[in-house]
């Protein structure tokens, strides 16, 4: 029988959702949270889950949770294995997550993911982010900024935007794959959204 571990308000245990997002309050649509081990996930979904736990000791909430739908789970890998392999630099696969992840006001997976590596400066150009300053590295801030417009406008940004971030250096190639990062974050984010998951030190 699978086990429910039920929350009133499972983020604020942590303080992070309202530090990071304070005008966003619980949503009232929130599921019963369902946090899977290796005894109640899925037959399909526990491979993954294994092969998670060999690499990083732990199961992120957000696995836990998309263990539920071995498909969910299984694109989830799938598309950060991925970023972390496009042409796209570690530290731009990093700003392409935590861009799209702000955008998407995801409390969960607002930190540097470590399936990208573990970039010096991964964590402040992160915190820079979610505080809305600018970043340093021209090229970089030129990616942050396509990253934001194209998941807040859905895909539909104005042609100059996309010049902008073509003038950086960047290429067709790195346009698609900041669209395959969107994708990963837009799961992860939708998926934090409605069970809000509770932020734990794997928060990726």
């Amino acid at each position: 029988m699978r086990r429910r571990i039920a929350a009133e308000n499972p983020i604020d245990m942590f303080g992070i959702r309202g530090q990071i997002f304070p005008h966003i309050q619980q949503a009232p649509h929130m599921l019963p949270l369902q946090l899977h081990d290796m005894e109640t996930a899925p037959d399909s979904s526990r491979a993954i889950m294994a092969e998670v736990l060999g690499h990083r000791g732990e199961l992120p909430n957000l696995l836990r949770i998309l263990a539920e739908s071995p498909a969910a789970i299984d694109a989830y890998r799938h598309l950060a294995t991925l970023l972390s392999t496009s042409s796209l630099t570690p530290i731009e696969q990093q700003i392409v997550y935590v861009a799209a992840a702000h955008a998407n006001q995801c409390h969960y997976c607002a930190a540097p993911n470590p399936i990208f590596g573990d970039h010096p400066q991964a964590g402040e150009m992160a915190s820079a982010i979610r505080r809305g300053e600018r970043l340093d590295d021209p090229r970089l801030q030129a990616l942050r900024r396509f990253v934001a417009a194209m998941t807040e406008q859905r895909g539909w940004v104005p042609e100059g935007q996309v010049e902008s971030f073509l003038r950086a250096g960047f290429t067709r190639e790195n346009l698609l794959e900041v669209i395959t990062g969107i994708a990963l974050v837009t799961l992860s984010s939708y998926a934090n959204h409605i069970f809000a998951t509770p932020v734990d030190h794997l928060a990726a």
